[in-house]
């Protein structure tokens, strides 16, 4: 199925022009969009509108890409309204978390001058947990990157925190790595525990590629799995082990697009592989009858002597 650009997505894309304006040509709004700890008091909606607000316009650039990109293969499988819920759970969670962080670093912290009136702002924490509700919506499926380096999907949320916590140290824009850490963790945390499954009346994702270790190579999960448990066990949410089948099933239907042809190949290959296999089957079960009747055959060059009852009577 070709899944195209959502309105969503394009009304999250404008929010974010917008707002990117506004702060370009009347720079005193920031102090009411930001999130300013000192200032959340009376302020307190920049708990909301921090996040959609960038200062940046390459930055920009990137994010606009990218919301309409990851927003056209999450929204479709989410509905509307989840996704937006979603949306707006990652976006305060991450900026109450920077409040609450910076108020205990003014607290016990020396010579933190005025931290408390440091601006915060960027969506590229709500990015990161995008990143995440792609992994669980289509974990297993593969992408090319320069069309030759093959990624699934699963180990996307690492790619991307490596990559821009990376680009975020380099260009010494260290305030952007608590969003991004937040951003995945909050995320993960509440598709994992809290997100309602669609017709039913159970609670977070309990597959197995989205446990916490499966954001980490498989050789790290021995050390990982027991976080897993103690954050399940925290939040009194732990699946039974029937429930292991991922929510929202209907992802499935969902794939990014495919060329006719490969899919043709696949389904040719899929066909013959099915019939050697069925061939395979047929032959071995006609084996197994051959056996059995070769067993009631004497070895050549052994005499059977007729018993008496079998024999025919002589002439006299």
């Amino acid at each position: 199925m070709d899944l195209k650009i959502t309105r969503l997505s394009k009304v999250i894309a404008v929010l974010l022009v917008a707002l990117y304006f506004v702060a370009f040509f009347f720079p005193e709004a920031v102090d009411y969009v930001a999130l300013i700890p000192g200032k959340t008091l009376p302020y307190v909606w920049n708990l909301v509108t921090a996040g959609f607000l960038t200062l940046n316009p390459f930055k920009l650039g990137f994010e606009v890409v990218a919301v309409l990109l990851l927003t056209r293969l999450v929204e479709p499988v989410y509905g509307s309204k989840e996704f937006l819920k979603f949306l707006f759970v990652v976006d305060v969670s991450i900026n109450l978390c920077v409040l609450i962080g910076v108020y205990v670093i003014f607290a016990v912290g020396k010579d933190t001058g005025d931290i408390l009136y440091n601006k915060f702002a960027g969506f590229h924490g709500i990015l990161a947990g995008l990143v995440v509700a792609v992994k669980q919506v289509m974990p297993e499926h593969e992408a090319k990157l320069f069309g030759f380096v093959k990624l699934t999907f699963k180990y996307l949320p690492l790619l991307f925190i490596t990559i821009t916590c990376g680009v975020a140290a380099g260009l010494q824009q260290y305030s952007y790595v608590p969003f991004l850490l937040l951003g995945t963790y909050n995320a993960w945390l509440y598709l994992r525990f809290f997100q309602q499954q669609p017709d039913s009346n159970h609670w977070g994702d309990s597959s197995d590629d989205f446990k916490f270790s499966g954001f980490f190579p498989p050789l790290l999960a021995p050390l990982l799995d027991p976080l897993g448990y103690v954050f399940a066990t925290v939040f009194r949410l732990r699946h039974p082990p029937a429930e292991t089948k991922a929510p929202f099933a209907k992802a499935a239907q969902y794939t990014l697009p495919v060329d006719s042809a490969d899919a043709n190949r696949r389904r040719e290959r899929g066909a013959k592989a099915l019939e050697e296999r069925l061939g395979m089957k047929k032959a071995t079960g006609e084996g197994e009858d051959v056996e059995a009747g070769a067993a009631a055959v004497p070895p050549a060059g052994t005499v059977v002597i007729p018993t008496t009852s079998n024999a025919a009577p002589s002439s006299s």
